[in-house]
């Protein structure tokens, strides 16, 4: 008795030094507030705390949020934007402002043993608990095996605590008017895919609290699992809130799309009469006027579809870069399929003519076509006079069909690929910002899963760690089921999102920095761009060597690498090739 009372009794002085040293700590913070602010009631230091990051000071609280109407999706995505970019602290996080100001369209849910209803019903009951339900549309609680790390941990005493708490939370819904439903807190489909979420949460260490209790199952329940889980409320009840509620909300939802069904690209003023008139130009400065019959139908056949399809603005907008970076000595290299448009070629695009194999004189326009595959490319041509006016003529094209670009119906939507210069790139994305507004541009957003020997060391970890001993099938099948989660996010090296100026980046994605680095020069779209690549403009502005090395060579030997003929023995001579 005497060891007992002397250990309680050393607590006791312990705890008095505690308080005395914390007195004395808020005597200095007062006295300090008082001489810098002129502070002298407590209620005076709120004043002073700046509202930029008084949300990093708050304990966050979960909440469900479900989009209602197509209006409440795209305040859904303000809200997703805001809590990544403007309000990202550790967590992304929703001021209860913001929620408030973008509530329109939207249900609010008061989530699970992490929301402010069942935290407060737990630790400072119903009268608490009631204040904090008004705030949202309805009320939620989950499979009773979801709460057991609570019990675990003590902070409930036992399941008949447990069942008391969910009883006052059907109560307090009775008593507000506001429906309460039971949710999964779904995280696998089936009971046995639990080890995946283990394995993957252990490979987190100890930046994942959740490494400190033991898992509770979380898997997909059915409609009569849950009928028996709430079986103790009377059936009556527990069918009220696993199926009536449940119909209650969704019914209030209407249909919502969160793609859209078709391309909105940006306007340009005047973009189909400028690429017909740039197009149109060049092909006489090229081929005389009138235009040979195969020149004629090529650009009639591909203005019709670009022109006609809306895609002038995309072609516009690749000139417009490529003539900047050539204005500012840097050359850009064209790739992929756009080489096999004409109209990108007569606009300046691409280097690359479409056209079957032929001659053209630059001083008269004479041409002359190989159209029975005589030649594979132009560039095989061999060297020869014009027979109009003795000026020696040009080897072009390279017989590719337009159908390679946009289909065969000429509806596809154009991807322009340009490969720019390194050096040159920052330059050429940027100026994409003055282009269409800094409010317009995002870059392409990836997101990064888990691959294949990373799952792989995931499992091996966690086997060493728990002291299994998994055979090495069973090893390859944990991996698989690992591979392929999210892990982080990321951007594309060189796509830019463009969206229309009728139009806000709401209307197709919300937003975030890469990787959640608030430092990033860009913020990203925060779905993966190949999600909405149909629905929105990406353009490839790609930074590659070659531009570089070639602007290098031209600065240190003075010769303009486009005045360099593709055949030039000169320029072979640097590729010998061994005789057999």
């Amino acid at each position: 008795m005497a060891k007992k009372f002397h250990v309680a009794l050393e607590h006791h002085h312990r705890a008095v030094y505690d308080a005395e040293s914390t007195g004395h700590l808020n005597y200095i913070f007062l006295k300090d507030a008082e001489e810098r602010y002129q502070i002298q009631y407590h209620d005076q230091l709120n004043d002073h705390m700046s509202d930029n990051d008084a949300y990093k000071h708050a304990r966050p609280s979960h909440a469900i949020i479900l989009a209602q109407t197509q209006e409440g999706l795209k305040n859904l995505f303000k809200l997703v934007s805001m809590s990544n970019v403007k309000y990202f602290y550790r967590v992304p996080r929703v001021p209860r402002s913001l929620l408030e100001q973008y509530r329109e369209g939207l249900l609010i849910g008061s989530a699970c043993d992490s929301g402010e209803v069942f935290t407060a019903m737990m630790q400072k009951g119903y009268a608490e608990a009631r204040q904090k339900a008004k705030f949202f549309d309805y009320l939620e609680v989950q499979p009773t095996a979801a709460y057991k790390p609570l019990i675990d941990s003590g902070l409930i005493q036992n399941k008949k605590n447990l069942q008391e708490i969910l009883a006052n939370m059907v109560k307090l819904g009775d008593d507000l008017d506001k429906p309460v439903v039971v949710t999964g807190d779904t995280h696998y489909l089936d009971e046995h895919d639990s080890i995946y979420r283990k394995i993957l949460i252990h490979s987190q260490g100890g930046a994942n609290p959740l490494n400190r209790q033991e898992l509770p199952d979380v898997h997909f329940r059915t409609t009569d699992e849950l009928l028996a889980d709430y079986d103790f409320l009377g059936a009556e009840t527990a069918k009220k809130l696993v199926v009536t509620n449940t119909h209650l909300i969704a019914d209030k939802i209407d249909e919502v799309h969160p793609l859209k069904d078709k391309l909105y690209t940006p306007r340009m003023e005047g973009a189909e009469d400028e690429i017909r008139e740039r197009t149109i130009n060049t092909a006489h400065e090229w081929y005389g006027d009138p235009l040979p019959e195969i020149v004629q139908h090529r650009l009639d056949r591909e203005l019709k579809s670009i022109i006609g399809n809306g895609f002038s603005v995309i072609y516009l907008i690749a000139q417009r870069l490529v003539h900047k970076s050539n204005k500012d000595g840097y050359l850009v290299g064209s790739r992929g399929s756009v080489g096999s448009s004409l109209v990108a070629t007569m606009t300046g695009i691409t280097e690359v003519n479409p056209l079957p194999p032929h001659y053209r004189c630059p001083n008269c326009q004479h041409s002359e076509f190989f159209t029975k595959g005589e030649y594979s490319s132009g560039f095989d041509l061999p060297e020869k006079n014009c027979p109009e006016c003795g000026t020696l003529m040009i080897g072009d094209g390279h017989d590719i069909p337009f159908e390679t670009f946009l289909g065969f119906t000429g509806n596809k939507v154009p991807d322009i690929d340009l490969n720019f210069s390194g050096d040159y790139q920052p330059i050429a994305h940027n100026y994409t910002k003055v282009l269409f507004g800094e409010k317009n541009v995002y870059r392409a957003g990836t997101i990064g899963t888990v691959a294949d020997k990373t799952a792989y060391g995931y499992v091996k970890a966690y086997e060493r760690d728990t002291e299994s001993n998994f055979r090495n099938a069973e090893i390859d099948r944990l991996a698989k089921g690992a591979t392929g989660v999210k892990r982080t996010t990321g951007q594309h090296p060189a796509g830019i999102i463009v969206v229309p100026d009728y139009m806000e980046i709401y209307d197709f994605t919300p937003i975030q920095y890469p990787a959640d680095d608030q430092n990033a020069a860009w913020q990203t779209t925060h779905f993966d761009f190949h999600s909405i690549h149909d629905n929105i403009l990406k353009i490839d502005i790609l930074g590659h060597d070659d531009p570089t090395m070639i602007r290098m060579l031209q600065d240190l030997s003075g010769i303009d690498p486009q005045t360099i003929p593709m055949d030039d023995p000169a320029s072979w001579r640097c590729f010998p090739v061994r005789s057999r």
